[in-house]
């Protein structure tokens, strides 16, 4: 906890605060994510950006986060919730690069980007063929970029995919949980809690997601073997 500047006391500048004020620093990275963590530990409360208002700002000593406590307050603060960690367990994959190949292909000359191969593959999976289901779809995005999907089918009847896109603004990847070097490449891990959701490649002008299924069940491992399978893909000129 940081103290206002210049002898300043912690008041703010209105009193007519019911819901406590969660502020975060859009600038500082994770910041979003804090405030919700904190949000339900003081419930009743509100996240929002941290207002342009003078007073408020005079107040902050450059804080990740800025907190003003509204009369619904009661003053006990929830436990925070415990944290599974999960077990580590060996990747449960298979080494196939013959099934997303030949779907890619023939979309290679449609995009500016070279496309990536799955080589790696949760060991149950394979492209989604169920009646009205296309394994591959190739489609624009905000009507300028492009993007090529991928989607899988578990053993399971679940589904994960790949996408891969010139879309380097897309807001799904703003709130990145970690980035890493895999193999010399650079990736940005997306976490649910303990659950690796998804793994992102960005590489030129291009970015290729790894996405796990609705309910999170390929493991962190698996999801990580997977990213670290995506290999250009080859053209045959």
């Amino acid at each position: 906890m940081l103290v206002p500047p210049n002898n300043l006391l912690p008041n703010a500048p209105r009193q007519n605060y019911f819901h406590t004020m969660i502020y975060y620093d859009p600038a500082q990275k994770r910041s979003k994510a804090a405030a919700t963590a904190l949000q339900n530990l003081v419930q009743p409360a509100d996240v929002a950006r941290m207002p342009r208002t003078p007073g408020l700002l005079a107040l902050n000593p450059g804080s990740t986060l800025m907190v003003v406590l509204g009369t619904a307050f009661d003053g006990n603060v929830a436990s925070a919730p415990v944290q599974v960690v999960p077990k580590h367990q060996p990747a449960y994959v298979r080494f196939d690069r013959s099934q997303a190949e030949p779907l890619l292909q023939p979309i290679a000359s449609k995009v500016k980007f070279r496309l990536m191969v799955p080589t790696i593959l949760e060991r149950t999976s394979y492209p989604d063929r169920l009646t009205g289901d296309k394994p591959v779809r190739y489609y624009y995005i905000q009507g300028r970029h492009k993007a090529v999907r991928l989607v899988f089918k578990t053993a399971g009847n679940e589904f994960w995919g790949v996408q891969e896109t010139d879309w380097a603004g897309a807001p799904a990847l703003t709130d990145r949980s970690f980035r890493h070097s895999l193999g010399g490449r650079e990736f940005d891990f997306y976490y649910t809690g303990s659950k690796l959701h998804m793994i992102v490649l960005h590489q030129g002008a291009a970015n290729y997601w790894v996405v796990n299924t609705l309910l999170d069940s390929l493991s962190n491992e698996t999801m990580i073997a997977i990213a670290k399978g995506l290999k250009p893909l080859t053209t045959g000129k």
